[in-house]
This record gives structure tokens, sequence and C-alpha cells, in this order.
């Protein structure tokens, strides 16, 4: 590539990944570095993951896989903790650690079928009937509408419903799940070699997840 083209990244964000990372990272990148320029593309892993094979898109960062894909590598950034998150004013908000059972009694909206967000809500329930969960999404922005209007629950790391949870729209149902942990991090094409403006900016994007596990262990 030439150098006009120097500056150029092509990212793939899974909607459920860290919101505030990938942002911090972005407007670090542009700021530092001439003639660049972003593409990201917000997608599911599966739509996601032939882009990045062909080399349309360069990295995709979200939550990885437990076991990494043929060709592809996969770099741990951070863990994200998952909670269960439900409206303000939910029967179970005033309830400092709900039973399964209580958690089962209502409807869930979940991750889709073969997404780590899914395996972590099956093993939640495992040994025992599952809830009635009749919405299976991966948009954050219809998963949050939903939880304002209903008394439905889902699993979500906070940080992807800070600002409704900071503004008292929504709220943690219970504390973070003791086993509730999905790996974020960075997945590539094995043998890509990045520009430097690539490689800077992966530099930024670990620079972020830092600074997250500090705030998060202050």
């Amino acid at each position: 590539s030439g150098t006009t083209d120097s500056g150029r990244i092509a990212i793939g964000a899974m909607p459920l990944s860290r919101a505030l990372i990938l942002p911090h990272a972005i407007a670090a990148f542009v700021g530092g570095t001439p003639r660049a320029l972003v593409d990201v593309a917000e997608g599911s892993w599966r739509e996601l993951v032939e882009p990045l094979r062909d080399g349309v898109i360069d990295l995709m960062i979200g939550a990885l896989r437990d076991e990494t894909p043929e060709g592809l590598e996969q770099r741990a950034l951070f863990a994200d903790r998952l909670v269960v998150i439900g409206r303000a004013g939910h029967p179970l908000a005033s309830v400092a650690n709900p039973t399964l059972d209580a958690l089962s009694a209502y409807r869930w909206i979940v991750g889709q079928g073969d997404t780590p967000l899914r395996a972590q809500w099956d093993a939640l329930f495992a040994g025992r009937p599952r809830p009635d969960a009749p919405i299976e999404c991966g948009s954050v922005m219809v998963i949050r509408g939903v939880l304002r209007e209903s008394d439905a629950l889902t699993l979500l790391s906070p940080d992807q419903v800070a600002l409704e949870m900071e503004s008292g729209i929504l709220t943690a149902i219970g504390p973070p799940l003791e086993h509730g942990v999905r790996t974020i991090g960075i997945t590539t094409r094995v043998g890509w070699r990045p520009t430097a403006a690539q490689a800077r900016f992966l530099t930024l994007i670990e620079q972020a997840a830092e600074e997250t596990r500090i705030q998060e262990n202050k």
C-alpha cells in the first residue's frame, strides 16, 4: 500500500463487545495519525469472520471464541464480568441476591445460538429448566429498549448500558455472576502484517483496555 492509505484501518466491531474501549482508541488514533482513515463495520462474529478472512477488514474486537478458529489468531485484552440487567423499577431490583428460581420467573433476552454470551446464559441455568427466553438478540439498542418497556432480564456487561444505569433507567439485578466471565480481545488473520499505523492502533487498543482494568480494580 502507498502513503495515501498508510493510516487506514478497517475494524469489525461486535455489538456486545466493550462499549468504551474502541471509541477511546479510535479518537486517539485519528488525533495522532496523519491521513488517518478508520472504517468500522458492526456485526456479529458470524457476519464479520468471513470479511476478516478475506482481508476486507483488518481485525475484529469483541468476545473471543473458546477455541481459536483455523487461520485466525486471538489476543486477549481483558475479562468482562457479566451481570443480570433489568429496568430500574423491576420487582427484583431491591433483592440483594436473587435466587435462580426468582430469576427464572421472568422472561429473558438472550444472545444468539453460538455466541459466548448465550453460552454464559446456558451455564447460569445448567441442570434446571430454562426460563422463557422469547427474544434472541445481538443488538444492544434493541435490548435496552425492551428492558425499559418490560420486566424482561438479560445478561450484559454493565459497560454496555452505563448511561442507562447512571441515569436510573436500568439497573443491575443482584451481584456480578461468579462464573460469568467473557474474554474480550482482538482477532486477526494468521500472518497478518500490520502497517506502522495499524500497529499503533493495536497499541492504543491495549492501552485503553489496561486503563479500563485499572479503573475497575480501584
